[in-house]
């Protein structure tokens, strides 16, 4: 009896470390090891690709780092430590600095990586790279102001401030970003209520309905605010879609 109870103890404690409402260990694992399988095939390809035109062309920097961005969000999901992560991001970083062009106008993946940025602890060096692909983007005159760096960009920086209208939900919470710290703890605790449907034109919405694809949906670029501005979230901690952990986590030695 006591090996029976030993066994479901743990199991138990295995299902408290997935993160998610959805999918289990076995999925989460899964998926870490197709994002894997396609970091492997990247790098055939981008030699043969290389090979044939001299140098790689920005998409391939960008979806280079969207599947390792993936792989965090599996990871992070799964329930590994955010110290775990650092090494991924870098090369997210890394492909993302690279896969700047003219035409760039992606505020959803900019933020994103700006949130694990700063969530992830990173220093200066890797911020003079980032202010620096920020500023190419701003003093870009041939895209429209709308689709330039949403001001929630410059907050989470810690930059100047540049406001200008962007996608709606970033628009909401840099409304929010301006409150004081006791209104913006209620506001954000409400928006976060509200996130998931804000974003129905995501294409990662309702993947969880899928069999692969789900990585977790997690409000990365809230959790950013919540640090920058040092705000109380205790009231918000076991909302589904806020990555408390990724918050309050220390460096491990």
């Amino acid at each position: 009896m006591g090996i029976f109870a030993q066994f479901f103890s743990s199991e138990s404690n295995e299902n408290k470390k997935i993160r998610t409402q959805f999918k289990n260990e076995k999925y989460f694992k899964k998926e870490i090891e197709r994002c894997n399988q396609w970091i492997d095939d990247d790098k055939e390809d981008f030699e043969n690709y290389i090979k044939k035109h001299g140098k790689l062309m920005d998409t391939h920097y960008l979806s280079a780092c969207k599947i390792r961005l993936q792989k965090i969000e599996n990871m992070y999901s799964l329930g590994e430590s955010p110290a775990k992560l650092k090494d991924i991001y870098k090369e997210v970083l890394n492909y993302f600095l690279k896969g700047y062009s003219e035409n760039y106008k992606n505020n959803s993946l900019a933020l994103e990586i700006i949130s694990f940025y700063k969530l992830l602890k990173f220093q200066q060096n890797e911020l003079n790279e980032i202010i620096n692909f920020i500023n190419k983007w701003e003093s870009n005159s041939k895209i429209e102001d709308i689709y330039k760096p949403a001001s929630l960009i410059y907050f989470i920086l810690e930059m100047k401030i540049i406001k200008r209208s962007s996608y709606k939900p970033y628009e909401t919470l840099y409304e929010i970003v301006e409150q004081p710290a006791r209104e913006a703890e209620i506001s954000i605790e409400k928006y976060l209520d509200n996130w998931y449907g804000m974003h129905k034109e995501e294409p990662w919405y309702n993947t969880h309905l899928k069999d692969w694809g789900y990585s977790g949906y997690w409000a990365w670029e809230v959790a950013a605010v919540v640090e920058v501005k040092g705000l109380n979230d205790s009231k918000f901690k076991d909302n589904p879609y806020y990555p408390y952990d990724m918050v309050h986590w220390k460096e491990e030695n």
